[in-house]
């Protein structure tokens, strides 16, 4: 086997275990969703993040609210203003740092309507997990 083989070997090893990882998320998060969207829960209790921040039962810490215009850039960008919130100006968005016990750190942006966060707080997410919108890969859980 030449070197260019050993690294294409390599690559497929790490490509198949990465896509087998989503389709677990996508498959145990699959079968609550219906035709695009799950049924909303109470935003009251929830949380929304983007799939690839959604980590159940890992703890994480609250670095820093973003600001009302950093928020509404995020949302614009990611397409979500207005299919995944009724009124976007009614949630905040926060920069969370997960505890996964590692050297490099894992970061993620989640946003709530009604429950009260600030910088330095822990929390975590449930498995209770539900997409509220399967295309923009968008998913609601309670703390």
């Amino acid at each position: 086997m030449t070197e260019n083989d050993t690294e294409q070997s390599s690559d497929s090893s790490g490509s198949l275990a990465k896509r087998g990882t989503l389709a677990a998320t996508a498959l145990a998060l699959g079968a609550s969703a219906t035709a695009g969207t799950a049924t909303a829960q109470d935003d009251e209790d929830v949380v929304v993040v983007f799939d690839d921040d959604y980590r159940p039962d890992a703890d994480f810490d609250v670095v820093s609210e973003l600001q009302p215009e950093t928020k509404e850039d995020v949302l614009a960008d990611s397409g979500s203003a207005d299919d995944v919130f009724d009124d976007p100006d009614d949630w905040d968005a926060y920069i969370i740092k997960y505890d996964l016990d590692t050297d490099a750190p894992a970061w993620g942006i989640l946003f709530t309507e009604d429950i009260s966060l600030e910088a330095g707080d822990s929390e975590t997410m449930g498995e209770d997990g539900a997409f509220r919108d399967s295309q923009l890969d968008m998913i609601e859980a309670e703390l």
